[in-house]
């Protein structure tokens, strides 16, 4: 079996959103919660990956201006210190030095600065792009297409199943759909931990609890069913699953400039 490894994982702060917890998971409070919308930089022997891009630039500027109605309903928070050129440059590298991109999903957290890579490779599960451009109706305030047209003529790969990034274990690209359909996650073997990187697969510690999923969920039924594999590669494999939006994670584990390895 491959026992490869990344050399090492930077979290990139990037803004924070404040909503209520209702909107995170059937079940959760109307209380406020602010959840960060990080990117990931991995480090491997064949290049850096990137996993999501957090928010477009000119959210910082003005949300409502770029993000429309939908972002009416969010409290946004975003200095520009943490925009994803800014934190790519902070730990020395250019953005041309980003050879692969892996996009969880296509929702306007995480799709701000797919435009900034026209040389990456974008790897992303099959279905998401066709819905990213033409969402069920009731969706589409989640989805920004001034985020995708631009990569309309980027070298992207759409996959129909779980795939190893460089065949040797190190980066393993899991199907995880059901928040959107072609929701995906990203498994990290690093020289000391193994770090699962769920995207919206998971927004708070408490679904993994309850198996709530989410109001925004395109397939409730596969969203839990993909919150279940989460839960037994936590358990079955030792791993640290990082959800993306639980400030819990966010503030117990490591954000550059410290890398974990």
């Amino acid at each position: 079996m491959p026992d490869g490894k990344a050399k090492r994982l930077w979290a990139l702060p990037n803004a924070e959103l404040t909503v209520p917890r209702s909107l995170l998971m059937h079940g959760g409070t109307n209380d406020l919660v602010t959840v960060p919308c990080p990117a990931y930089l991995i480090e491997h022997p064949k290049g850096l990956v990137l996993f999501d891009t957090g928010c477009h630039p000119d959210v910082a500027v003005d949300p409502v201006a770029y993000w429309g109605p939908f972002a009416q309903a969010l409290q946004v928070s975003y200095p520009k210190e943490l925009l994803l050129d800014r934190q790519i440059q902070g730990l020395g590298y250019k953005m041309s030095d980003i050879k692969y991109v892996v996009v969880s999903h296509l929702h306007l957290d995480h799709t701000g600065y797919m435009h900034a890579f026209p040389n990456a490779r974008f790897l992303i599960m099959s279905n998401e792009l066709r819905y990213g451009y033409w969402p069920d109706a009731d969706r589409r305030g989640a989805f920004i297409l001034n985020d995708i047209l631009p990569t309309r003529n980027f070298n992207w790969i759409e996959l129909d199943s779980d795939f190893d990034l460089f065949d040797d274990g190190s980066l393993c690209m899991l199907k995880t759909p059901g928040h959107t359909p072609g929701e995906s996650s990203l498994y990290v073997r690093l020289p000391n931990r193994k770090i699962l990187l769920v995207g919206d697969t998971i927004h708070l510690r408490a679904q993994f609890d309850t198996g709530a999923t989410m109001p925004l969920d395109t397939d409730p039924s596969q969203a839990a069913l993909s919150i279940q594999r989460c839960k037994a590669i936590r358990d079955m494999h030792e791993a640290t699953v990082w959800i993306t939006h639980d400030p819990e994670d966010w503030a117990e584990l490591p954000h550059a400039p410290t890398a974990i390895e």
